[in-house]
Parts: structure tokens; sequence; C-alpha cells
């Protein structure tokens, strides 16, 4: 018994080791924080917010104009830039740890949810960060090293840290741990709070938010949900969905009105040839079927699938 427990002991050390270092690297990331791609846009927009809370104007001109980069999280770390008094930067600095927080305990949440391997969390995190093929691939809203090295104090980063805590949070909930309670804290209000969590996700990075829905929507089929969780689930939605419409009108705005063609251009190469063409689809098709094989309700078979049809019709 003892032997096996160490040879099941040493990989999960030897995968925690690797996540640790990783998490490191990270970090060091943050400290150095490379001035490089939209890192200028996300400073502006925090210091247009240290000056005028209400009525910031464009961060990236000169006009009183709405931006889609307004989002609940800039307005936070504008209210720390207006309290605190520090530069931007290093308003930025705090925004990527705490994002950085947020991402790795949401991965350990979540996965902790799909299985009880000791070593589950630490080698999804590596697989996380290092499965995506041997192209260099910089983009935000992806959780590739590389990716990962530009865009940590991003609004994406933040923003797929709250997904993951979603889908943990709603794995709990529709499996009958929350649903079946008794009381508002355990009940309604469950569902309430994952709708608000679904809505801050959705205004802080759409396109993340769009992957938010897809896991969550994974993860109640997964489950076969039945009953009165429809119900609750139902709340949950509609709170979110309001959330998102009300308080997403003015920072939206601007992002769908006349600009649908350029942002279709603009993202297009993310799903070129996702049919097989780069590592990370590759790695999917293989996962998902050794995953449907042993669970045909398996919740990442279901999500890479709900990805597929995505991803080909937007294709």
């Amino acid at each position: 018994m003892s032997t096996m427990r160490g040879a099941l002991r040493r990989p999960s050390v030897v995968a925690q080791v690797g996540a640790v270092l990783v998490v490191v690297l990270l970090v060091a990331v943050v400290v150095r924080l490379p001035w490089a791609g939209d890192l200028g846009m996300h400073a502006a927009t925090v210091q247009r917010l240290r000056h005028d809370l209400v009525d910031p104007g464009n961060p990236l001109v000169d006009a009183d104009t709405p931006s889609p980069y307004y989002s609940p999280w800039m307005l936070v770390l504008g209210c720390v830039a207006r309290v605190t008094g520090f530069s931007v930067f290093v308003v930025l600095r705090i925004g990527a740890v705490v994002g950085l927080g947020l991402f790795i305990s949401g991965v350990w949440r979540y996965v902790r949810t799909l299985s009880p391997h000791p070593a589950a969390p630490a080698l999804s995190l590596l697989c996380l960060v290092f499965l995506w093929g041997t192209s260099l691939f910089t983009w935000s809203g992806f959780l590739g090293l590389n990716s990962l090295a530009l865009t940590v104090s991003y609004p994406s980063v933040f923003a797929l840290g709250l997904a993951f805590h979603l889908w943990a949070w709603l794995a709990g909930a529709v499996r009958g741990g929350s649903a079946a309670g008794a009381g508002w804290a355990r009940g309604w209000g469950v569902w309430v709070g994952l709708g608000v969590l679904w809505a801050v996700i959705l205004l802080c990075h759409q396109f993340s938010g769009v992957v938010a829905s897809l896991g969550a929507l994974a993860t109640v089929v997964a489950a076969r949900v039945r009953g009165g969780v429809w119900v609750r689930l139902g709340v949950g939605v509609l709170v979110g969905g309001w959330g998102f419409c009300g308080c997403g009108r003015t920072t939206t705005s601007s992002r769908c009105s006349g600009r649908g063609g350029d942002l279709e251009a603009v993202h297009r190469g993310l799903y070129r040839d996702w049919w097989g063409g780069t590592g990370w689809c590759r790695w999917g098709w293989w996962r998902s079927g050794c995953g449907w094989w042993r669970d045909r309700w398996d919740p990442l078979v279901l999500f890479f699938a709900l990805g597929v049809v995505v991803v080909g019709g937007v294709g």
C-alpha cells in the first residue's frame, strides 16, 4: 500500500513543481510588465477612469464617446488608481496579480469537479499553458504561455479566471449540492449569484464571455439536470442576461455598431484551418475522442463539440 501511495505521489509532486515554476515565471512577467500589445490602451482606460468615473470619454481619442474598453474590472482598477494615487502601471500590476490568482484558483476548483486525482489540477494547468502546438501564438483570451506572458494584466485573463470559477460553481449547483439546499443562501441565491458572475464575465471581455457561456452550457448538458433545477437555472440566465444587456448598453455599442466586418477580419486568424491545423485543435480532437469513448456525457467533450459547432458556423 505504501509503495502504491509513493507511486501516486511522485507524479503529483513533479506536476505541482512544474506548475509552481510556471506561476513563478508569470509573476516575474507581472513585475516586468513589458510594454507590448494592447497594454497602452488598457493603461489609457485606467487613466481616464482615474480622472472621471462617470464620464471618462474615449480613452483612445479626444472625443466624448463610449468605448468597449470600459468594463466593471476597468472601473474597479480606475477606483484603485483614484483612491491610492498609484501610477496606472502599478495598478495594472495589481490587476494582473488578481487575474492570475483567479485563473490559477479557478483551474484548481474546476478540475476538482472533473477528477479527484491529486495531480490533476497541476497537470491541467501545465496542459493549458503548453499544449498549443509548435508555433508561437499570442492573442488576448488564449491561455498559452506566450499569450499569458503578454496579456496577464488584460481584462481577458481576469474574465477567464472568473469563467473557471463559474464552471466550478455551476457544476456543484447542477449536481444538486446547492439546488437541494434549504434557504435562500443555498438555493435561489446561488443561481442569482451565478447569473451575476456570468454577466460580469460578459461585460469584462465579450469574447471570453462566449467561451464561458459554452463551458457553462456543456456543464449543464453533462449533468443531465431535471426538475426544479431548470427553473433555478432559468432565473440565473435571466439575471445574467438582464445584467449584461442593462449595464453593457454603452460599453458594447461602439463595439457592435458598424464594426462587425472589421472585427471579423481581425479575428479570422483565430479559427482559420480550425479542423486540425493548430496544435490546440489536434489535441482537442484526440482528448475528445478518448473522453467520448470513456463517457458519452464528458463535459469537456461536450465543451469541445460546442466550440467546433460555433467556430465552424462562424468560419
